[in-house]
């Protein structure tokens, strides 16, 4: 069963500070663009953000086989991490890995985390859409570079690692098209490049 590590202690006259903090430090990490889970090493969930939720929805796997709730790519990835505990004790070690699902591909981070309330340390997994990071990333360029909104959506696509092929077959156009896209979007990509080194060495 789900619950929050981040629940305020019941509430006594010393510890209203205490609880406002608790109340602070869940609400930074319920509207971070990350996913966050806390795991123990059991592979149970102590703790986990609205964003962490959506992303493993993505990499949950119903037919699986696994006795832990954490989907399977994830704790594999756990476990890795679990085995080196004992050859690299003195050494952090954050393990990462990128997964590929329906709707993208996400990138998972692991490493040991300690909470003051647990006896044990846990295991603290971040998760970033990768296919989310890179279309924001497009969008910003576009107006950088001032794109017009067909070249947005063909550099949106290649950003996204899409073939000169795929990106004409989804946008309904002709490959000769996309490279006269792409073509103009690179000149606009050096010049626009150019006027912010001249502005920066002007500076």
């Amino acid at each position: 069963m789900e619950h929050s590590l981040f629940e305020a202690p019941s509430v006594t006259s010393d510890a209203s500070l205490d609880s406002t903090r608790f109340s602070m430090l869940q609400s930074v990490i319920e509207g971070l663009s990350d996913g966050i889970l806390i795991v123990t090493p059991a592979g149970q969930f102590l703790h986990m953000n609205r964003r962490g939720r959506d992303l493993c929805r993505q990499l949950s796997q119903p037919n699986s086989d696994s006795r832990s709730p954490v989907p399977d790519p994830i704790w594999t990835l756990c476990q890795y991490l679990l085995e080196s505990q004992d050859s690299c004790p003195e050494h952090p070690i954050v393990l990462s890995d990128t997964i590929s699902t329906g709707e993208g591909t996400i990138r998972a981070r692991v490493q040991w985390f300690q909470l003051a309330d647990q006896t044990e340390n846990c295991l603290m997994v971040i998760l970033e859409n990768e296919t989310e990071v890179r279309k924001m990333a497009a969008l910003f360029e576009a107006q950088q570079f001032n794109l017009t909104e067909r070249e947005t959506e063909v550099w949106v696509l290649r950003k996204a690692n899409r073939s000169y092929e795929e990106i004409a077959r989804e946008l309904y156009i002709a490959i000769n098209t996309v490279k006269r896209h792409l073509k103009s979007i690179y000149a606009k990509r050096k010049q626009a490049q150019g006027l912010a080194e001249s502005l920066y060495g002007f500076v």
